[in-house]
């Protein structure tokens, strides 16, 4: 974070035509980078079209390669038009990405610009109202939520009462209140004990700390800055919601754009869990509700439990019948229960009861838009009881709330040409960039498909998969990451590796190890084997002699019978699996294939254990998006490719 705001009334320092062009500004950050940089004419390339786009209000998508240095490309112009008085929002996909921005990224380029800016370049984080500790809540309130009282502490009750101790000493010291600050993150129980998020806050001007609010000062600040970095989530809730949080801004970057869709799903959607009525039963207990209208409450939990359990994993044409008749139950109790807490005053009490019946609000709002959704909304059945409303098309809702209403850009590594009609950009009025990667793929890198598999809906699939993904990893010793598709081929594969590969640790993630230990773990020791699910798909960057080997069990098309990919299907018509599931699934092995090589010097193959890359009518959608690496359908290829990596580790 910036130490200062950069208040853009006072940005009159030079004119955008004075700054002069982002290639010349790029060449001069690159220059003064630590230990000096290289300047590649793919990201000035990309970092002179988004000048221009922000500057002209357009729309651009840009396709990176890994390794362009994209955050770069997009981090110049967006200072550029920060000290020409313009406010440029960029908006991430993941924490990670975030954090490099604010603690590498902008510090560098900063530092690159200040001569020819002639003032420093400023900017804020602006994250979600839980992300920061809330000053009412914290202090006795969340000291009673830990009372030991008489009996003997759990391991677990003394870790917490640790833990809001350490925040305790904290809260004095902080300027930003923000949790990322703590060196330890705390058990989520409690940091809910002591934040609150947007629909639990009762306002700054009823709240007693309202003055001094560190999420509300964190948006002034945001207000006053010229460049602001969120997430995606967080700027798509403001995007529905009423503008608050981000006001008018001139420009906004969406990094890690293959993420958009799933984003706005989420977000313009909505969902009811038996699990959201036992949360909201308890906190009226806690805060003095009626015990009746709490019970009432918690009563349809349980019902709607029973009456989703069957329905797990499908698509509802509507709600009907007995469903129906217990969400208008549901709307009946909670809009009693909602009724009691609104009769709250001004002291601490009363306004822990404000914030409970805020809670309430929005269980009936959910309730409501269940009962009557809009059209083009479909109704999901998910995992253990979840009932979820969900858009079928991302790309109307985009069109009326975010194109054309001010600058945007889209980049990441895998960003096809068809997020365009699946974002629902302009056909005539945007622009398409695709900038190449500039690493060797094809000196230092193999793609290999094991063609002789029997296919992945074989019976002898399975046992064949391990045999093949065994002795690759017995050859280079280690250094592997292994895709799945689904926990239980993953488990099973990790069991039977386990056995037969001696010296070679097999991790797996849901394990005793968080992901991000994990990875830590594939650092640490090379002779690792770190197998995930889609979380690692993405995301994941493990640079170095570390990753030598990324095996991908199966291509990653959805499943047949997930809900809203099925209604995406039936809603694309006979073509769905080429424009629907095809580009998915391309877009995913792309991200997939993406974790192997992070810089120039790394080296290492893919290994792809479904025969269909090599096989199906369709594998030219599928390769295209990949890097340019040397391909092949021989073992021996891939084996002696990891023998000649092993030995120059050993050298």
């Amino acid at each position: 974070m910036s130490d200062e705001p950069w208040d853009l009334a006072s940005a009159t320092g030079k004119g955008a035509s004075d700054i002069g062009d982002a290639a010349a500004a790029l060449g001069e950050v690159i220059a003064g980078l630590p230990g000096g940089g290289e300047q590649r004419d793919g990201q000035a390339e990309m970092a002179a079209a988004v000048h221009e786009v922000i500057a002209g209000g357009e729309t651009l998508l840009c396709q990176a390669g890994t390794g362009v240095g994209k955050s770069f490309a997009y981090l110049v112009p967006a200072a550029l038009a920060a000290a020409a008085g313009k406010r440029v929002v960029i908006a991430t996909a993941t924490l990670a990405l975030q954090d490099q921005l604010v603690g590498k990224d902008l510090p560098l380029v900063a530092a690159g610009m200040a001569q020819r800016l002639g003032r420093p370049v400023r900017w804020e984080v602006l994250k979600g109202r839980n992300n920061y500790v809330c000053r009412h809540r914290f202090g006795e309130h969340a000291q009673q939520q830990f009372d030991l009282g008489d009996g003997p502490a759990t391991p677990t009750e003394l870790a917490r009462r640790q833990q809001l101790a350490e925040i305790s000493q904290w809260v004095p010291r902080t300027r930003t209140g923000d949790r990322s600050e703590l060196a330890v993150a705390p058990d989520a129980r409690v940091w809910s004990s002591v934040s609150v998020n947007s629909t639990e806050c009762i306002g700054a001007e009823r709240c007693p700390e309202g003055h001094r609010c560190f999420a509300e000062e964190a948006r002034a600040r945001s207000a006053r800055a010229g460049i602001v970095v969120t997430n995606q989530h967080l700027y798509c809730i403001d995007l529905f919601g009423d503008g608050y949080l981000f006001g008018p801004h001139d420009a906004v970057v969406f990094d890690e754009a293959h993420q958009l869709e799933p984003v706005v799903t989420q977000v313009a959607g909505l969902e009811i869990t038996p699990a959201g009525f036992t949360r909201l039963a308890a906190e009226a207990r806690a805060v003095g509700a009626a015990g009746t209208a709490a019970d009432a409450v918690a009563d349809v939990s349980n019902r709607l439990a029973d009456e989703l359990g069957p329905l797990r994993d499908t698509r509802l044409g509507a709600i009907t019948g007995d469903l129906a008749s217990l969400l208008e139950v549901a709307d009946s109790r909670v809009a009693d229960l909602a009724a009691e807490l609104r009769s709250a005053g001004d002291d601490a009490a009363d306004l822990e009861r404000l914030r409970v019946s805020r809670i309430a609000a929005e269980s009936l709002t959910a309730l409501r838009a269940a009962l009557d959704p809009p059209q083009g909304t479909v109704i999901l059945v998910e995992g253990r009881g979840r009932l979820r409303l969900a858009p079928l098309d991302v790309g109307d809702l985009l069109a009326s709330r975010l194109w054309g209403r001010q600058a945007c850009v889209l980049t990441s590594a895998t960003l096809g040409p068809h997020f365009v009609g699946r974002l629902g950009v302009p056909a005539a009025d945007h622009a398409y960039l695709a900038v190449d990667s500039p690493f060797d793929y094809r000196t230092n890198a193999l793609l290999y498909c094991a063609r002789h598999l029997p296919a992945p809906t074989s019976d002898a699939y399975r046992a064949a998969a391990i045999d093949e993904l065994a002795e690759l990893v017995a050859t280079i010793g280690g250094r592997t990451l292994a895709l799945f598709t689904s926990w239980r081929a993953l488990n099973d594969t990790a069991d039977a590796l386990t056995e037969r590969l001696s010296g070679i640790r097999v991790l797996r993630q849901g394990g005793e190890l968080s992901n991000a230990a994990l990875l830590d773990a594939l650092g640490d020791n090379p002779a690792t084997a770190v197998f995930g699910t889609m979380s690692f798909w993405q995301g994941v960057d493990v640079a170095g002699p570390a990753l030598s080997l990324l095996a991908i069990d199966r291509l990653p098309f959805a499943r047949p019978n997930e809900p809203l990919a099925a209604a995406r299907r039936e809603a694309a018509g006979s073509d769905a699996f080429m424009t629907v599931d095809v580009p998915n699934a391309a877009d995913m092995l792309a991200q997939g294939v993406g974790r192997l090589i992070r810089t120039t010097a790394d080296r290492g193959v893919v290994a792809v254990l479904d025969s269909r890359l090599a096989t199906a009518g369709y594998r030219p959608r599928l390769l295209d998006p990949l890097p340019p690496m040397r391909r092949s359908i021989d073992q021996a290829d891939a084996i002696e490719f990891l023998a000649s990596i092993r030995n120059q580790h050993a050298a």
